[in-house]
């Protein structure tokens, strides 16, 4: 299950026709669903407002038990957050899965009938599209044809916002590909090399090494690229966990798009498990900018990466789990505490 809650610094998103709200999809999850049962929650006092969207990929063959999991956690969230209804889209181009359509929506409906939620609307269609024709399920008699959802007001407001909608989510993903340029073994013993250097963690030394990836962070802002030593040099500075929980408060600054820059490039750069740092701080940012496919890309890579990094485990069980950004956000005003034990004054926060 990808879960996106929508954060209120983005303002609330009201739609009531259903062709709207399906045409409003890639912008509300970020990109592009394909074989996908897509719910958008909306309530808090008014019958149009969306409060969060949730995607699951659909099965290869009829309802299973994962599939049934992720039912139950979409329903768990929508009766946290007291959601007042629920409407289910299905979007498959695969015409003989009607059957596996029908069964999906209506467990799900089943389950957030049981917490009084009411499923009042339930579509499918091939692709998300302008000219495609959606229809109802279930005997929802509804039918019409898809406006141009490029042109929808939710994909404006977040163009205008500078947030990306996505080709699909293997694009998402790509983002977080080895990087083929850089010699990962190279980088390898560099790093081996800066450890060795580095000795124990003192206090001058941590501040030190959060100075300097905020110098890097900088450097990148004004276009100007880190060079494979100090890769290693950030590599090691990330493995200090008091200057990486310092760095989780870039994420409500001016500096996060900067930031996230950076934690890409790391990302692909480093070997496993050097890599979980960097991709555990852009998922964090993510999360925090509302942004929660991105940020279950970075958490995947992170857990790829090192699969008991237990800050990637935390927030990536909460974005499953649908805790909204404005929660984890906390976890910024400890990292500005730590940098501040540290000795560093970090950027003022500007959101959250």
């Amino acid at each position: 299950m990808h879960s996106n809650s929508l954060p209120d610094a983005h303002g609330p998103v009201r739609i009531s026709d259903p062709g709207d709200l399906i045409a409003a999809i890639p912008a509300l999850l970020g990109f592009w669903p394909r074989r996908s049962l897509v719910v958008v929650c909306l309530g808090g006092g008014d019958p149009s407002l969306v409060r969060a969207v949730m995607r699951h990929d659909l099965p290869s063959g009829g309802v299973g038990s994962a599939d049934r999991d992720a039912l139950d956690r979409i329903v768990h969230v929508c009766g946290r957050e007291e959601v007042d209804s629920v409407v289910a889209v299905v979007v498959d181009e695969r015409a003989n899965r009607r059957g596996t359509h029908n069964a999906l929506v209506d467990e799900l409906g089943a389950g957030l009938a049981e917490h009084g939620i009411p499923m009042i609307g339930a579509h499918v269609l091939a692709q998300v599209t302008a000219g495609q024709r959606w229809r109802g399920l279930l005997g929802d008699m509804r039918r019409g044809v898809l406006p141009d959802p490029e042109a929808s007001e939710v994909a404006l407001a977040q163009v205008l916002s500078g947030r990306a909608i996505r080709g699909s989510r293997e694009e998402l993903e790509a983002i977080l590909e080895p990087d083929p340029v850089r010699d990962r073994q190279r980088l390898a013993v560099l790093i081996g090399r800066a450890h060795d250097r580095a000795g124990a963690p003192a206090a001058a030394t941590q501040r030190e090494r959060l100075e300097f990836v905020l110098g890097r962070i900088a450097d990148l802002a004004s276009s100007v690229a880190p060079t494979d030593d100090d890769v290693a040099d950030l590599a090691v500075a990330l493995a200090d966990v008091r200057v990486r929980d310092s760095l989780l408060c870039l994420a409500v600054t001016d500096e996060a798009d900067a930031a996230e820059q950076l934690w890409i490039l790391l990302a692909r750069a480093l070997p496993d498990r050097d890599r979980a740092e960097a991709a555990a701080l852009l998922g964090f940012s993510a999360y925090a900018r509302g942004d929660g496919p991105m940020a279950g890309v970075a958490f995947a890579a992170a857990l790829g990466a090192d699969p008991d990094h237990r800050l990637a485990a935390l927030l990536d069980d909460a974005l499953q789990s649908g805790v909204r950004p404005e929660s984890v956000c906390e976890l910024a005003a400890t990292g500005r505490d730590v940098a501040g034990q540290i000795g560093v004054r970090m950027p003022p926060p500007v959101r959250c």
